[in-house]
């Protein structure tokens, strides 16, 4: 009798080591899932704050574009402005310069 509970009692921890090692695969199983979703999600967290990044610089340099571009038209009026008064002032002198000689011959 004594022999049959130590057989039986050995079963119970065999049966008991069994359960233990397969609560280990599962919960090591549970584990790498768990890593695994949380590398996922941040992959695709990078990926979006990667395309956010992306679209926030181009609306930037898209701004900063607008901005060049209507300083250079301005920049532009106002060599054009300038370059109109040379010109006119440059009429000025020569039909000064135009009398001055017509008043010297004759």
């Amino acid at each position: 009798m004594v022999f049959t509970m130590s057989v039986d009692f050995l079963k119970t921890i065999r049966e008991t080591e069994r359960e233990c090692e397969q609560d280990i695969k599962n919960a090591e199983t549970t584990k790498q899932n768990a890593l695994m979703e949380a590398e996922k999600k941040t992959v695709l967290k990078i990926r979006d704050t990667e395309i956010q990044a992306k679209e926030e610089a181009t609306k930037i340099l898209s701004g900063v574009k607008d901005r060049v571009e209507k300083e250079y038209v301005k920049m532009l009026n106002l060599f054009e402005e300038e370059q109109n008064e040379l010109k006119a002032k440059a009429k000025i002198q020569e039909k000064k310069a135009i009398d001055f000689v017509l008043e010297e011959i004759m």
